[in-house]
């Protein structure tokens, strides 16, 4: 009997935090905070580095208190408009709140952390070696690093889902085609929510919420959002996500849609190796390097 994920549960989570920081992270940004002279940079460095914290610091400064015309997606940003002081009274909020919460991350949350992070360096150093700006370097960042959030809201009441999501990758079937019949939800949807609720650009939404839908992307013909998706995707072919995720290591998403995905961005499959190479001279790995 299929066994729906429980949506009262899940809009419960979006109205506060919705994946719990690494606690590796916070003691660093603990430690940034007990000295006599916290640097801002820093800060933000290590809240960029987690998934929870950076989300959390978004919803904030995107919310209707400061009342923002546009979007916030930079981390970076987002900490010199709170300054110092709030930044820092954000960031004691979050140590205060999960200190308990220290050492309950099983295996697969940390492998989708780990897979998050070096997506979203990926994803935003392929758009500096494109010659993008800065504004698509960042919207980069957040989308590797927020764009199977929803993930973790599943798993978080399925402890089978990692090895529900390997067995229908392993005989080729879509994600939602695997999701939706089994939990009553995908990860593109809650992904969308989340990234809504925290108050990502309605461009980096639609970005996640159609993550693996190449064909409905494409067909938007917003030329601004079809750049970030398909950064996005080489992002996620080069970071092996389906290996370190579900130890699958066919991807056949990719292999169908690899041609219109590198067509946005005016690229040919043999240049794929000569940008993992220039990711690798970075400490970047990728498939090419495994």
């Amino acid at each position: 009997m299929v066994q729906a994920i429980n949506m009262g549960l899940i809009e419960q989570a979006l109205q506060g935090f919705t994946i719990p920081p690494q606690p590796q992270i916070l003691q660093h940004i603990q430690k940034q905070l007990s000295s006599q002279d916290p640097d801002l940079n820093r800060i933000a460095a290590l809240i960029a580095l987690d998934i929870g914290t950076a989300g959390f610091t978004l919803k904030v400064v995107n919310s209707a208190f400061f009342g923002l015309k546009n979007k916030i997606t930079s981390i970076e940003q987002a900490c010199r408009y709170l300054g110092l002081n709030r930044v820092i009274m954000l960031a004691r909020s979050v140590l205060l709140r999960f200190t308990l919460e220290e050492g309950r991350q099983d295996a697969f949350n940390q492998r989708l952390w780990n897979n998050a992070l070096h997506t979203a360096n990926i994803a935003m150093t392929l758009a500096k070696q494109l010659n993008f700006s800065q504004q698509v370097q960042d919207d980069c960042y957040s989308l590797g690093l927020f764009r199977n959030a929803g993930m973790a809201l599943i798993s978080q009441q399925r402890n089978d889902y990692a090895a529900i999501m390997q067995q229908g990758l392993q005989q080729q079937q879509h994600y939602s085609e695997i999701e939706e019949p089994r939990f009553h939800t995908s990860h593109e949807v809650l992904g969308y929510l989340i990234a809504e609720s925290w108050g990502l650009s309605d461009m980096l939404c639609n970005v996640i919420a159609y993550h693996h839908s190449t064909p409905l992307i494409l067909a938007t013909e917003n030329p601004a959002e079809q750049q970030r998706f398909a950064l996005l995707k080489i992002a996620e072919y080069f970071s092996g996500e389906s290996r370190q995720l579900f130890s699958v290591h066919q991807d056949p998403e990719w292999q169908s849609q690899q041609s219109a995905i590198l067509d946005v961005l005016e690229l040919e499959p043999l240049q794929l190796p000569e940008l993992a190479e220039l990711l690798h001279r970075q400490d970047l790995h990728t498939i090419y390097s495994v």
